[in-house]
């Protein structure tokens, strides 16, 4: 239970929309006009395709093998049962002890006809659908009458306002016509379908979301002084997913439904929102649930809520970068740091090749001592289960590692890891109890070794496992969640790239070939990603190609970053940062990714439909989960090497100067 929270908001009303990109719908003069009014989250994504899968992970922090839009169904043993036997949201509302209730509101939902039995089965009647009530896929709410009961629909919402029972949690799902998903007074559940789709999504079904969502804010007053919402108030209006625009794909044929980034609308709006805020951080489905467990002081489901990015901005938290500061070490090489008893621990090379380790506690450094080692090469350190783990490259080019702890000081002869090795990154994940290292060798092949703490004074190294990817350049391990990204530089182009790894069993999805999906949505875990994407930022913009260009209509565009020299990479608060300098420039440049539950796929990723082989469709992987704007961390310039770690709350880069001393840089919220 988190107790350690201040509501920002008493109630939180969230309205999810129907498949569309951000771009289109920014286009709409009621939805722009929206977000000038709230908060525009204008680096928000969705979890995954198609739209049931997005509902699903709203509720439950992750996707429950849900990967397309037919009923869920969960094996029990070697039997099937109808529902999903997870966790949700309500069940952290329901055991929270400050009496907080919740309700669905599903749009055309006649709860007379679906009442409550034990052997209840929801069913569709449209334009109501189940798939776009997520509440009806778990067994934990249909199986409780009380809880399906606070299924209701857009009659209970107005009784709720008058009445002044709107509860803490609600969930609002327009109509299959109001949401945007189909042409109004069409049906294509009959025989034959009644009416026509338009031949594009938008801007048709996004001009009539819009003016339904208009109607219904005028009869609710909102925004505005006398809006019939209780005071304080967060009104969150969304998308489940982006969706898929034929001129944006890049082949004549198309192989799947959807392609390129998941990017979506999102604004907040209400009474403790200052109009005209932009949130540039990344967020998903995910980063919501962690803003409102935060919110009410909620446990967390444990799964890709438990570290999510959360509107901390509604706290009057942002990051920032401090001014640069001195240091007194200078070196004459290689450095690493990493956290150990809240103190930030840094080894350098002194000259000679001597290594040397000092710690900052607060602002004092300790007189720097030596580590016993002497190497000219790379370094990267990392905590494990309460000892530092010290990976370098020695004199002979091989990877060793050595180990301290308070106790003992350095100890252990090198463990030699690889021979022929060039670049070396290590990180901490899963609490600090296992690690992941990565290597280049003389070619620039990368290969990667995970290892293991079975107790504060063992380490237990694994097999060796090769990447299908090569890098002459730097290469940064990174941590985020379940999730860890291998970082490396192409040379050719200083094209930064990332591979993802998966660490989660909830973060694996399989599934037969059904109506809508099949294998080609398949993820992994605890394997690399046989497919690379650049660090890159999603935005929209006229593209000559593009047949909505005399629409004046933007379509998706991808913005890949460059970098040269050292990178640098830690995790706060949620938010993964990555450091570098420019092209031809020594000034220090930041990104952020701050996307959780970034799936790894089985296969490799494409969009070619001349391809034999089985291939991924991209859904919730690095395909669809963009950084954040780069900005510049002024007065820092980096001349060799750099290094970055989490301490006590804050990010602590530190980076050589043109003098050889080290300068630092303190980031925080």
């Amino acid at each position: 239970m988190n107790k350690n929270f201040n509501r920002v908001f008493d109630h939180v009303f969230i309205i999810m929309f129907e498949n569309q990109y951000r771009s289109y719908v920014m286009e709409n003069e009621y939805f722009h006009g929206l977000s000038k009014q709230g908060i525009d989250m204008a680096n928000y994504f969705g979890v995954m395709h198609p739209s049931q899968t997005n509902y699903i992970s709203s509720l439950a922090a992750e996707l429950c093998n849900v990967t397309d839009d037919e009923r869920p169904q969960w094996k029990v043993g070697k039997n099937p049962a109808t529902l999903l036997p997870q966790d949700t949201i309500v069940d952290l509302i329901e055991k929270s002890p400050y009496n907080l209730d919740w309700r669905a509101y599903m749009d055309s939902y006649i709860p007379q006809n679906q009442a409550w039995s034990p052997t209840l089965q929801p069913i569709d009647e449209f334009p109501y659908v189940i798939k776009h009530n997520a509440f009806s896929s778990f067994s934990k709410i249909v199986g409780n009458e009380a809880r399906w009961n606070k299924i209701q629909n857009e009659s209970a919402l107005f009784s709720d306002l008058l009445n002044g029972t709107l509860p803490a949690y609600s969930w609002f799902t327009p109509n299959m016509w109001n949401d945007g998903h189909y042409l109004d007074g069409t049906n294509p559940t009959v025989k034959p379908p009644i009416g026509t789709q338009p031949s594009e999504r938008a801007p048709t079904l996004v001009d009539q979301s819009a003016k339904w969502l208009e109607g219904f804010f005028e009869r609710l007053k909102f925004p505005g002084p006398d809006s019939h919402f209780p005071p304080n108030t967060l009104v969150v209006v969304t998308y489940d997913e982006a969706d898929f625009e034929a001129s944006y794909d890049p082949s004549t044929s198309r192989k799947y439904y959807y392609d390129g980034p998941n990017q979506i609308y999102t604004v907040l709006l209400g009474d403790m929102i200052q109009p005209g805020g932009v949130a540039y951080e990344g967020y998903n489905h995910y980063s919501l649930i962690k803003t409102i467990e935060h919110n009410f002081g909620l446990d967390n489901l444990g799964k890709n809520d438990k570290e999510a990015n959360w509107f901390k901005f509604l706290w009057d938290e942002t990051f920032i970068w401090e001014a640069p500061e001195e240091t007194p070490i200078q070196t004459a090489g290689n450095i690493a740091s990493s956290a150990l008893d809240e103190a930030l621990y840094l080894v350098f090379n002194a000259g000679g090749g001597e290594l040397y380790y000092t710690t900052m506690d607060e602002d004092d450094w300790s007189t720097p001592r030596p580590v016993g080692i002497k190497t000219k090469g790379a370094l990267s350190m990392a905590t494990l289960n309460n000892q530092l783990v010290l990976c370098y490259v020695d004199d002979k080019k091989q990877l060793a590692s050595v180990r301290y702890t308070l106790e003992s000081g350095w100890f252990d002869k090198p463990t030699i890891l690889a021979k022929n090795v060039s670049k070396v990154s290590v990180a901490a994940f899963d609490d600090n109890k296992q690690l992941m290292l990565a290597y280049s060798d003389k070619n620039g092949k990368l290969h990667s070794i995970t290892a293991t703490s079975p107790s504060p004074n063992a380490i237990d190294w694994q097999s060796k496992v090769s990447l299908k990817f090569s890098s002459k350049g730097d290469i940064e391990v990174a941590v985020l969640g379940p999730s860890i990204f291998l970082i490396y530089q192409d040379v050719s182009n200083n094209q930064m790239m990332v591979c993802s790894y998966n660490t989660a069993d909830y973060n694996v999805v399989t599934l037969k070939k059904t109506k809508y999906n099949g294998p080609e949505s398949d993820t992994t875990k605890d394997k690399w990603s046989p497919s690379v994407y650049p660090v890159q930022h999603f935005s929209s913009a006229y593209l000559p190609n593009s047949p909505k260009e005399a629409a004046h209509e933007k379509e998706p565009l991808t913005i890949p970053y460059l970098g040269s020299g050292p990178l640098a990479a830690a995790t706060l608060d949620g938010v993964l940062r990555l450091v570098h300098p420019g092209v031809n420039n020594d000034l220090m440049l930041t990104e952020e990714f701050s996307i959780h539950g970034v799936m790894t796929p089985k296969n490799e990723i494409s969009y070619d439909p001349n391809l034999k082989k089985p291939t991924n469709t991209g859904y919730g992987t690095l395909a669809e989960a963009g950084w954040s704007e780069q900005t510049p961390i002024h007065g820092a310039f980096v001349s060799r090497v750099s290094t970055m770690a989490t301490v006590d709350g804050e990010v602590v880069l530190i980076y050589d100067n043109d003098e050889g001393y080290l300068d630092m840089v303190r980031g925080g919220y």
